[in-house]
């Protein structure tokens, strides 16, 4: 009898165990479906979330997406970056910082403040970030020149401003000031307000990427 009770004691601790794992499973299963990874896009793979500033504004976000798929790809831009998970890692962080702002006309985006300096875990490159990354609502990103003659806001390279390759080109010329090269230099000088050396350092990228940027409509 005593032994009986016991069968029955374990059998009910068995059925018992059973209907609450399966309860567990259903309820992981539900809060899996609901936890869904936020990405900015899904098709470029990037596991790694910027600011909510690249979700709200649709001319940041595309250039973003824009310069994420050229440099995730073995090609001569990613190439002069270091190479796609190089390229692809600085971009992402250093997007995280960007901010909209007013600053001179003729500024597209300026990097400023306290520098840091991070080391890429997987290739062993050393890279910088600026505290600040002030994108200028009043300059060549946002702003399509009105006529032919308008001095400001000026084209990027060779694209008219406020067209999807000159914003993809602005976020280009602000990451070859983060990576450097085999010798250790910046990919690019540093420009600040220095208008000539900054067109010169834009001519610089457009060349090595020219032939993705020129798809871009």
């Amino acid at each position: 009898m005593r032994h009986g009770g016991v069968q029955m004691v374990l059998r009910t601790i068995s059925v018992l165990s059973f209907l609450l794992l399966l309860t567990i499973t259903c309820q992981s299963q539900e809060v899996a479906r609901r936890v869904v990874p936020v990405t900015v896009n899904e098709e470029l793979g990037s596991n790694n979330v910027p600011n909510q500033l690249v979700f709200t504004d649709k001319y940041l976000r595309q250039a973003y997406t824009d310069a994420f798929a050229m440099l995730s790809e073995e090609n001569a831009c990613s190439s002069f970056y270091g190479g796609p998970r190089v390229a692809a890692n600085v971009l992402n962080e250093f997007i995280k910082a960007v901010k909209r702002g007013h600053l001179p006309a003729e500024v597209s985006l300026e990097m400023a403040g306290p520098v840091r300096h991070f080391r890429d875990p997987g290739t062993g490159v050393l890279y910088r970030l600026f505290e600040n990354a002030i994108v200028n609502v009043d300059g060549s990103f946002y702003k399509h020149p009105i006529d032919h003659w308008q001095r400001l806001p000026h084209e990027i390279g060779s694209f008219p401003s406020g067209s999807r390759s000159a914003r993809a080109l602005i976020l280009l010329h602000e990451l070859a000031h983060l990576i450097p090269d085999s010798n250790g230099a910046w990919l690019i000088a540093d420009d600040g307000h220095d208008g000539w050396q900054s067109r010169e350092n834009t001519w610089r990228v457009q060349k090595v990427c020219l032939r993705t940027l020129k798809t871009l409509r």
